[in-house]
């Protein structure tokens, strides 16, 4: 995966695009500060070393600690080993986010009659094909593969107890070597190795790989969507802002062209949408 891929100022900022990026924003600062917090914690715990006391005793003012009710040597242990246990939650959760925004990009295409609405309700293993046929984008192969591999690492955790699966096994062996270079350059750990009905671990690297990959997707996504929405639809969309922003401004048609040009300016410079189109959206409202 040589190339950097889209950059933010190719990308149409919608305002659901917006919404997603701060999720995803909030995700990633939430669970760094998981991680870091129990390394802290258990740094914290060796003050206490060799304390014969339960951390509700040492720390009663620390809210919820009576569910950690253990000796400062259990608690440092589970600290210390916290990665993995935050990484099978954390993996599945930005696919989540990262699935929704699929849907919600479909869902625009299906408004403008580009697609069916049930499109829109398709599962993240189906979605990005359904982008590819409606705007005619092509994914790159290798976050297509990183995807599908995140995708069935989810799959194990979530329906198979842990263990690499089948699908999975199939799917790392079908990487190429570049695909094995660039999962590892982000990620550290290098799941080829791993046999059929092996643990797997999700840590702190494969956390990484599932916010940088779903990333570029997401960009690639917008690409896509650019490509097939009419612009009719990118100004409806902006005008969409003004009038949700300041809902009697849209009766005035100068100064609601004046606060589109500028929220068209400020999110969806990419597209250098007219006066004539956001005028044209105007007068149907």
């Amino acid at each position: 995966m040589a190339s950097a891929g889209p950059r933010r100022a190719d990308i149409a900022r919608f305002r659901e695009y917006r919404e997603y990026e701060a999720r995803k924003i909030d995700a990633n600062n939430a669970m760094m500060a998981l991680l870091a917090g129990a390394q802290l914690a258990a740094h914290l715990l060796k003050l206490t070393e060799g304390s014969d006391h339960l951390l509700p005793q040492v720390f009663p003012g620390v809210e919820h600690i009576k569910r950690f009710n253990l000796r400062t040597a259990q608690a440092t242990e589970i600290l210390f080993a916290a990665d993995p246990h935050l990484g099978m939650m954390g993996v599945p959760y930005v696919l989540a986010l990262h699935e929704d925004y699929l849907r919600t990009c479909v869902r625009l295409l299906a408004g403008e009659g580009l697609c069916r609405a049930k499109d829109a309700r398709a599962n993240l293993v189906e979605l990005h094909g359904i982008m590819e046929n409606i705007t005619g984008y092509k994914y790159s192969a290798d976050l297509i593969a990183y995807i599908d591999t995140l995708r069935l690492m989810r799959n194990c955790v979530i329906h198979n107890g842990g263990l690499l699966s089948q699908p999975l096994y199939d799917q790392l062996k079908s990487w190429t070597p570049a695909q094995e270079l660039g999962w590892e350059a982000v990620a550290v750990r290098n799941p080829r190795h791993l046999r059929l009905g092996e643990r797997l671990l999700l840590g702190h690297g494969e956390m990484l790989a599932a916010l940088a990959f779903t990333k570029r997707l997401d960009r690639e996504t917008n690409l896509g969507l650019q490509v097939a929405l009419p612009r009719s639809c990118w100004a409806k969309l902006v005008v969409d802002e003004v009038a949700s922003q300041h809902p009697s401004l849209v009766k005035d048609r100068n100064q609601a062209l004046r606060k589109a040009r500028g929220v068209a300016r400020h999110h969806y410079g990419v597209l250098k949408l007219t006066d004539a189109e956001l005028q044209s959206e105007i007068s149907l409202r």
